[in-house]
């Protein structure tokens, strides 16, 4: 273990700059603000940068199968879904959130023009010497939170992020350096951002169509070609782990949840469920609760 891995072994803090930044150290939980719990899925909100640098780290993203493993970076943007299987026991990593909010106001052009390469390579295994550098990087960053009073606070931390995405882009995803060549990876590059942001009010391929001015067909071929799902999976896929959640949390009636999900109607909703999951919202809700009760009780 190099000297800069040292000056992290033993650090378990996390600090943050309001809901912008989060850094997570090595052996914190982030049950409070990442749930990367064994078994559970969550579709995060914010940019993820999870820096593994010992062990290994199973887990789906998107429901695509990775293995993260010492070296290596996992990037994951906002709206994707994570799904952590297991962790060695020796698995140690550096995590930093950022939210759209903070990297829609830094100076980078399109921030999301590396959508469809993080999609295809979230995994990246860093050169000789990166590590070290992004750990310097982070080094800065943690310095910067921990002087909240900092006159020069607001200004500094975009700066200093305007210069980690230049610098450190190329080498997480060599693709990354390219732009987006053909016009079916834009409009696929739109439509996913629309669906994060409107899956709850539209599931109607035509409006996400009419949102880019482009046919029905055309943006179906288009998302299907370069992404290798339809369009109305894509949309489904969002719609089913929101409904999954607001089920487990047991907060909404199902009518209210149906409502909240842009369904007409409480039975609307319920024939979507029963076939995305071979069961009612009704019976999945109450398999989840009585396996929460039993897990409670033992």
């Amino acid at each position: 273990m190099n000297n800069l891995h040292e000056q992290f072994e033993h650090r378990m803090t996390m600090c943050h700059y309001g809901d912008d930044i989060y850094l997570l150290d090595e052996g914190l939980s982030m049950d409070s603000v990442m749930p990367l719990v064994a078994g559970r899925e969550i579709m995060t909100d914010k940019i993820v940068c999870l820096l593994c640098h010992s062990g290994t780290l199973d887990l789906h993203l998107n429901y695509h199968h990775l293995l993260l493993t010492a070296g290596q970076v996992l990037i994951a943007l906002p709206g994707m879904i994570i799904d952590t299987r297991e962790a060695s026991p020796d698995f140690r990593a550096i995590t930093m959130l950022l939210s759209e909010r903070f990297t829609n106001s830094l100076n980078l052009g399109s921030p999301y023009r590396t959508l469809l390469s993080v999609q295809r390579q979230p995994v990246t295994t860093l050169a000789e010497g990166m590590e070290d550098a992004l750990l310097n990087f982070i080094g800065m960053v943690r310095g910067l939170l921990n002087q909240p009073s900092h006159p020069n606070l607001d200004r500094v931390l975009p700066l200093l992020f305007e210069a980690w995405f230049y610098g450190f882009g190329p080498y997480f995803h060599s693709s990354a350096t390219q732009l987006i060549a053909t016009a079916a990876e834009l409009h696929t590059e739109q439509f996913l951002r629309l669906v994060e942001q409107h899956f709850r009010q539209h599931s109607s391929l035509d409006w996400y169509a009419s949102q880019l001015n482009i046919t029905s067909k055309r943006l179906s071929i288009c998302v299907k070609q370069t992404s290798g799902h339809t369009p109305t999976e894509w949309i489904d896929r969002h719609r089913l782990h929101q409904a999954v959640q607001l089920l487990h949390s047991g907060n909404q009636t199902i009518k209210e949840i149906a409502s909240a999900l842009g369904f007409p109607n409480q039975s609307t909703f319920g024939t979507w469920f029963k076939r995305q999951t071979s069961q009612s919202p009704r019976n999945f809700s109450a398999t989840h609760q009585a396996v929460a009760s039993n897990t409670n009780y033992t």
